[in-house]
């Protein structure tokens, strides 16, 4: 066994008392710095400020309280959101001398750690791929060095390195964070071989493992997410951590004597806001622009994407410095936000999907003393401990893929018909108030004639009918009696070849390769759920 589980991951626990005085608590919703407290008559709850779905900070917008980084309303008198179906947990609270007091409760947690320096490596290889070696171990992180994530929609921004396929290939083991393609990669896993080992968290849904088991790989590792482990009889120590949402997506926490690595790779809320200290590498996420929200939503006016686009840009950045300045690292390294969408029939997307640069950050990090691990200035460190010893750039190839020629490639055998599409609804076992109108298109997504279908899944079995339909008059004529519809524009070559291959529905999202509508208009989050990360074989 190259894996020891050591236990339960341990946790320094520190609490701190924020107090509310009860004659200031008006009726109705009540704003703090950290909480919201609903009053309704003699009943009061009280909630947290962070947003079930990405972390973002629950604020007040016109008389409406709204995360700003994807427009989520959350109605403190339900205690559920006006968009998702999510009820948010309430908060435990004691009242003592006309006072509410909510203990804010900091859970720390700790991984063994020596004072031993040892040398060790870090090269970024392309997005959020990181290799890591040392006399003890190699190992790499979601790699993606070639071809396209989430069914064409994303590109890489940087070439592979020179003898990137030989140098995985000589890895221990590699860690898959979660499902997504620009993390777990079908053109890049193609060149691996078969025996390589893998680690990635124990998801209820085996989203990470079907995958693998598909793409021919048997070495599978799976770990809870509240345990450590050692690999072998190295110092090297690691938990796989959870994503704080419903989403199937984790984080990664080692130690190897005196050198600490700490990632929240583009994870939400990672691990419930429980950070580790003294960590020696933090690596984040930054550029925000990975979601298919607002561009491809035709219920947004073309007017506020570009209002939407930039509040995001910006929640992403302050998200991304609130957690520098939490967990105070010696060194920060912004990755997995290096990707271009790059395909001609993406150009809309190209011109107006801004995202945030390490140029956005530095400022705000010389401030804070971190230094900022800039891969465009070096992209391989070599460490003594906790301390840099030198750095240098990765020679790397000259030529890239073209996009239009690896498209028709990839996309040429995609083809399907209706029973197959019948077959694979049908036996999907996915069951909703909800049904689902898919409109098939070109690649410009003007419609293609006799490609229109919709899917009831409110029935006992999911019930196709191939028919044209009138979305807008099926959208004018809604009732709220009605169960829920959405509207799923989408580019046949893509559509087709997830459905063919089985892969997850947010590839098209994602990759902006459809354009939804809803009504009402809600986040459907049981439905992409279900199409994500369970109903993949």
């Amino acid at each position: 066994m190259d894996f020891n589980c050591s236990g339960k991951l341990h946790y320094e626990t520190m609490t701190e008392k924020v107090s509310i005085v009860i004659d200031n608590i008006e009726e109705g919703t009540n704003l703090y710095k950290d909480f919201i407290v609903y009053k309704s008559d003699e009943v009061i709850n009280v909630y947290n400020r962070v947003c079930d779905h990405n972390g973002g900070r629950l604020c007040k917008q016109n008389e409406r309280i709204v995360c700003p980084y994807h427009g989520w309303e959350f109605s403190p008198e339900t205690g559920g959101y006006e968009n998702i179906q999510l009820v948010k947990k309430k908060e435990d609270f004691t009242v003592t001398d006309g006072n509410i007091n909510v203990l804010k409760k900091l859970y720390i947690p700790k991984l063994p750690r020596s004072k031993i320096k040892n040398k060790l490596s870090l090269e970024f290889f392309s997005h959020a791929c990181l290799i890591f070696e040392s006399n003890d171990f190699s190992f790499a992180t979601d790699p993606w060095i070639e071809g396209f994530a989430f069914a064409s929609g994303w590109w890489l921004k940087h070439n592979p390195p020179e003898n990137w396929v030989e140098r995985l290939n000589k890895l221990d083991f590699i860690y898959i964070s979660h499902s997504h393609p620009d993390h777990l990669n079908e053109f890049t896993l193609s060149k691996i071989r078969k025996d390589m080992e893998f680690i990635f968290p124990d998801f209820e849904s085996k989203s990470v493992e079907k995958i693998l088991l598909r793409l021919g790989f048997k070495n599978l590792k799976s770990f809870s997410f509240d345990s450590y482990y050692q690999f072998k009889d190295s110092e090297l120590f690691f938990s796989i951590l959870k994503s704080g949402d419903f989403r199937d997506d984790s984080g990664f926490y080692f130690t190897y004597g005196d050198f600490a690595f700490f990632s929240t790779v583009d994870s939400n809320d990672l691990n419930f806001g429980r950070f580790p200290e003294n960590i020696t590498v933090f690596a984040s996420s930054f550029a925000a622009g990975a979601s298919g929200y607002p561009l491809c939503f035709d219920n947004e006016e073309e007017s506020n994407k570009a209002e939407v686009l930039i509040r995001n840009k910006y929640a992403v950045k302050a998200i991304v410095l609130n957690n520098i300045q939490k967990i105070n690292p010696i060194y920060f390294l912004p990755y997995a936000g290096f990707f271009v969408e790059s395909a001609k029939r993406d150009k809309y997307i190209f011109e107006n999907n801004n995202k945030n640069t390490i140029d956005d950050l530095e400022s705000h990090l010389i401030k804070e003393k971190i230094q900022c691990l800039n891969i465009f200035n070096n992209d391989s460190y070599e460490f003594y401990g906790s301390q840099i010893e030198s750095s240098n750039m990765i020679d790397r190839q000259s030529s890239s893929i073209n996009p239009e020629v690896f498209i028709e490639e990839v996309f040429a055998d995609a083809n399907i018909d209706s029973g197959y599409i019948n077959s694979f609804f049908v036996n999907s076992n996915f069951r909703d108030d909800l049904q689902v109108f898919f409109e098939l298109t070109n690649g410009s997504f003007e419609e293609i004639p006799n490609c229109s279908f919709s899917v009831d899944f409110s029935s006992s079995l999911p019930l196709v009918v191939f028919e044209e339909f009138n979305w807008e008059k099926i959208k004018s004529e809604y009732n709220p009696q009605e169960i829920r519809k959405l509207r799923i524009k989408v580019r046949k070559d893509s559509f087709y070849w997830v459905i063919k291959n089985n892969m997850p529905f947010e590839d098209l999202s994602i990759g902006f390769q459809c354009r939804l509508d809803r009504v009402p208009d809600i986040y459907n989050v049981n439905f992409w759920n279900h199409f994500t990360n369970i109903y993949i074989i």
